[in-house]
């Protein structure tokens, strides 16, 4: 299994956020990133930010969740940074 890279949320907490979930969800559905990104209607940079694991708004956490049809913990995850 890869290396996984999460980010702080914000500076001074010790959380950061993983989408790993994310791409094992489009691997498992053999649904390619640009086809969520068409389906869900999320733009470019939020494809991007993904990508990069940076923070997305919690509108375009629904809108890849309604296109999944699957919640918020099957596409991400919260756990301490070090």
């Amino acid at each position: 299994k890869s290396d996984t890279i999460c980010i702080v949320l914000h500076v001074g907490t010790d959380v950061a956020v993983c989408y790993e979930r994310l791409w094992e969800l489009l691997a498992k559905k053999n649904m390619k990133k640009i086809e969520l990104q068409h389906r869900s209607g999320i733009s470019r940079n939020i494809l991007a930010k993904l990508g990069r694991t940076e923070y997305i708004s919690m509108q375009s956490v629904e809108k890849i969740c309604g296109t999944l049809n699957c919640t918020i913990d099957e596409i991400m995850k919260f756990k301490k940074s070090k």
